[in-house]
């Protein structure tokens, strides 16, 4: 009888490790699916940040051509740490928001001392563009009854002509341009 109840115990054993097995691969299961569907969430998400970044890019050098300002490394950090949208910027690994120090020191420097001049030829694009679409530079923070363009660096006078130059041919048909 001892037999034959040892047999029992070690045939319940068996079974029960039987059963403890595979739950484990049936949790192992669901949790390399798990697992993969997080990093396929993850890689889209990166994609959709990659491309951002080279929307970013594209438009700042599209400013550039615009304006026939000559593309540097340098020109283009310059213009990557002047993003102001707080996504924008966690993009390219920079605060979220500038920094207290950094904008303190920018109000205590001249206008001159912070950017390169700007140019005369952005100047005059700019003061046309200012005369014939005064609600738009008011848009874009320039008064037209006083445009103080020679304070503009030369990097925001690119984006601005930029991005006025956008503007206005979105607004203008193809056949007036």
């Amino acid at each position: 009888m001892q037999a034959s109840r040892g047999a029992a115990q070690i045939a319940k054993i068996k079974k029960r490790r039987q059963e403890l097995a595979a739950k484990t691969r049936d949790a192992d299961k669901r949790l390399a699916d798990r697992l993969r569907r997080l990093q396929t969430h993850e890689m889209k998400i990166e994609r959709k940040r990659e491309t951002r970044r080279k929307i970013i890019v594209g438009a700042i050098v599209r400013a550039a051509q615009t304006s026939r300002t000559d593309i540097s490394l340098d020109w283009l950090e310059e213009q990557i740490q002047a993003l102001t949208r707080p996504d924008d910027r966690a993009l390219f690994g920079l605060d979220v928001e500038p920094s207290a120090d950094a904008t303190d020191a920018e109000k205590a420097e001249p206008a001159a001392a912070r950017s390169v001049p700007i140019t005369s030829r952005q100047k005059k694009l700019l003061a046309k563009l200012v005369e014939e679409r005064p609600r738009l530079a008011r848009e874009f923070g320039v008064d037209p009854d006083k445009p103080e363009l020679e304070q503009l660096g030369k990097a925001k006078a690119t984006s601005l002509i930029g991005a006025m130059l956008e503007r206005v041919n979105a607004q203008t048909p193809p056949d007036e341009r």
